[in-house]
């Protein structure tokens, strides 16, 4: 059977060439600086975590400690040379396309010198690394119970099927302008969320305030207090507990959303009766509301369970997206917090009744209604943009798949 990637750049045809990573490039292991120099110098150096976390245009990139000295020493990795943590995050590669000179720590980061080399090209192999069975392989052969390593021996024996240099450099390019382009809609994604992070702390008051900052035009009037009594209604939907197995519903801690759960045994639950959640009904988590354990209902939540533990209100003296972002706020969940009794954790039980009586801020209902329009809309393009980055993480996943055998 032909040796070929099911996927090709028009033009190439012959059979990938198959061999061991170090019969094709030399691997160097990171030596010892003299703590001399160290101590009266400090030398610039990558560490397995600068790998794991330097991620710019799609490419990882090398940080540096700024030092003025430290140049040319003989033995760092240059342009060309491909990088990959030998601990940590074992096996993340990175190819070095700068000038810069920088020290390996000892033991953390291993290198191939792969610009010294004409049949392996730097930018491809560091694909080659993403691959599914290099990964394996790199997981099957690294040591230690505790604390995993990766080392020299091994990986010159990591298994290579490459085509011809040509082919590579095609083939290493378009995968860094796949990441150049995931990173270019993630730094979009990144700046949505930041734009609503600020919205949220401008349009709704802040501590000690009555209005917000930043409104809609034609709105001037002082946002005024009611009770959350007042913008919800509790609504109790009482069920016998099933006698089969069954799907209820918990609420995250910090406002982050709800999350389902598979009852198998009912027999083992407690209770008698459970309750019915509705789409949009507003739910509280009573045992760590403190912790800001509050969330609206989604549409996969409609019809699901919850225990006595999570009363649930309709939103129908209020605007359900205004109060949808309201509830997120810092202000909101040092309220909770307040009134939230006890010590700490489980013994912080809230009290329905002091949920109800809760006085927040809030404007007139048409106010409302376009706050939670406009949040609710930029929560819309956030979810778009995410689900963008996401399907191009896929596209690449399958190419990688497709394009190396």
């Amino acid at each position: 059977m032909a040796n070929v990637p099911e996927i090709r750049f028009k033009g190439f045809v012959d059979d990938l060439e198959q061999c061991k990573l170090g019969e094709i490039a030399e691997i160097k292991d990171s030596a010892r600086i003299p703590n001399n120099e160290w101590q009266s110098h400090g030398v610039p150096y990558l560490r397995s975590s600068d790998i794991s976390s330097k991620k710019i245009n799609g490419e990882l990139f090398i940080s540096l400690e700024k030092y003025d000295f430290y140049k040319n020493r003989t033995g760092a990795p240059k342009k060309g040379d491909l990088l990959f943590n030998s601990g940590g995050d074992i096996g993340l590669a990175i190819y070095k396309n700068d000038e810069t000179d920088v020290y390996v720590q000892g033991g953390s980061v291993l290198y191939v010198k792969t610009s010294e080399s004409k049949n392996i090209n730097g930018l491809f192999l560091q694909y080659h690394f993403s691959t599914s069975s290099t990964k394996t392989y790199i997981t099957n052969n690294s040591t230690g119970s505790t604390i995993k390593h990766f080392v020299l021996k091994p990986a010159g024996q990591i298994p290579i099927d490459f085509p011809c240099i040509n082919e590579q450099t095609c083939i290493g390019t378009f995968f860094r302008t796949l990441d150049n382009i995931i990173a270019i809609y993630k730094r979009k994604l990144d700046g949505l969320r930041e734009l609503k992070k600020a919205y949220l702390q401008q349009m709704f008051p802040q501590a000690g305030e009555v209005v917000p900052r930043v409104r809609f035009k034609g709105f001037t009037a002082p946002w005024h207090i009611k009770k959350v009594s007042e913008l919800v209604t509790l609504t109790v939907r009482e069920i016998p507990k099933p006698t089969e197995s069954y799907k209820r519903i918990s609420v995250r801690s910090h406002a982050k959303g709800t999350f389902h759960q598979i009852v198998e045994d009912p027999s083992k639950i407690a209770m008698d009766n459970v309750y019915v959640v509705h789409e949009n009904d507003l739910i509280v988590n009573i045992t760590f509301a403190w912790e800001h354990a509050i969330a609206v209902a989604s549409k996969q939540d409609h019809g699901l369970l919850v225990s006595h533990r999570f009363p649930t209100y309709e939103i129908n003296k209020s605007d359900i997206n205004f109060l949808r972002f309201l509830i997120t706020q810092e202000g909101f969940r040092r309220k909770l917090e307040l009134i939230s009794p006890g010590g700490a954790g489980r013994n912080r039980v809230l009290n329905k009744n002091d949920f109800a009586d809760l006085e927040l801020i809030v404007p007139c209902a048409n106010e409302q209604t376009i706050i939670g329009m406009f949040f609710n809309m930029l929560d819309k393009n956030i979810t778009a943009q995410s689900n963008k980055v996401e399907l191009l993480k896929q596209l690449k996943l399958a190419y990688l798949q497709k394009m190396f055998v």
